[in-house]
């Protein structure tokens, strides 16, 4: 079996590491590096957060690359989802993940994907589950390489609602520019945004089930104390949103998604629609379609992934 060959871009929180850990601990994802940037929390959190989930599930030979601390244009407000993910971005356990014995790379992570991408045999796959700085900075500073990008299949976005702003979707939102220049690419792209995310849920007595399966579980669900109250409490969702897996999973198992074909771009000048992603869902812009969307998951078959996931990695 020929494997999926990715490079997964995140800004590590709660979702993350449970997106980390299915691509970890899937057969047919093969993970040639993770890189990082601000987001769930300032960079430096989130690349120790990275290391720390690779010392967890004890995939230390990954290696892990710096990426970007803030957007293209606008500042960026560390403090703003402390009570989505916690202070440490990983749910504040106690006691807490021990640091991690390993080190990202000298090189930064737009240098890692341009060398990765250089030297690969095949296209690659780029899984960017924050915002989407990096990537749009590789676009920028290395347009040769988009030949040698398979596809880039992003957690961000939706069709009509955010949950940063009425319209705005958080990875999205936190630099409307970078996605902008990414979908304005030309490469081939797939948007795992909330119209499907947020339908593909541990409810909560099947999240505290998943805790029971071996370590690696248990230590996970810990983090995601503050991450069930803000998903029930707050956002009155019927379970936890597994944002972040979704991109992985339908690399896995495309036949997991219910998708269509759209013009997609994001809002740079709007006053109440900056950062939204403007989805053509009746064509009439008479814009060529440019992203795929997801709109719909098989839940059932979505957490089993990520359960057979935890249980290889056990």
């Amino acid at each position: 079996m020929e494997k999926i060959k990715i490079i997964m871009d995140v800004d590590t929180g709660i979702d993350d590491a449970i997106a980390m850990c299915l691509a970890l601990g899937n057969e047919k994802i093969e993970v040639l590096g993770f890189t990082t940037t601000y987001g769930n929390r300032g960079v430096d959190r989130t690349t120790e957060n990275t290391l720390k989930i690779l010392e967890l599930t004890g995939k230390t030979d990954i290696p892990v690359a710096k990426g970007a601390t803030r957007p293209i244009v606008t500042p960026f407000e560390e403090g703003i989802k402390s009570f989505i993910h916690g202070v440490d971005g990983i749910g504040d356990i106690q006691p807490p993940l021990p640091a991690p014995s390993i080190k990202p790379l000298e090189i930064s992570a737009v240098e890692f994907m341009a060398q990765t991408l250089r030297d690969a045999d095949r296209p690659i796959t780029l899984v960017p589950v924050g915002p989407l700085t990096n990537v749009a900075t590789l676009i920028m500073a290395h347009p040769e390489l988009l030949p040698k990008i398979k596809e880039v299949v992003i957690m961000g976005g939706s069709t009509m609602q955010g949950n940063r702003t009425a319209v705005a979707e958080a990875n999205i939102a936190d630099d409307p520019e970078a996605a902008y220049i990414v979908f304005k690419s030309g490469l081939k792209i797939k948007m795992a945004g909330l119209d499907a995310t947020h339908k593909g849920y541990f409810t909560f007595d099947e999240i505290k089930e998943l805790a029971d399966k071996n370590r690696i579980a248990g230590t996970i669900y810990k983090m995601c104390d503050v991450y069930i109250t803000h998903c029930r409490d707050r956002m009155k969702l019927p379970g936890l949103a597994m944002h972040d897996s979704l991109p992985v999973a339908w690399l896995i198992n495309p036949d997991l998604v219910k998708s269509e074909d759209y013009y997609v771009t994001a809002d740079i000048n709007g006053r109440h629609t900056y950062g939204m992603t403007v989805t053509d869902v009746h064509r009439t812009l008479n814009e060529k379609p440019n992203v795929t969307v997801a709109l719909d998951v098989d839940r059932l078959a979505f957490i089993k992934l990520i359960e057979d996931a935890f249980e290889a990695l056990s």
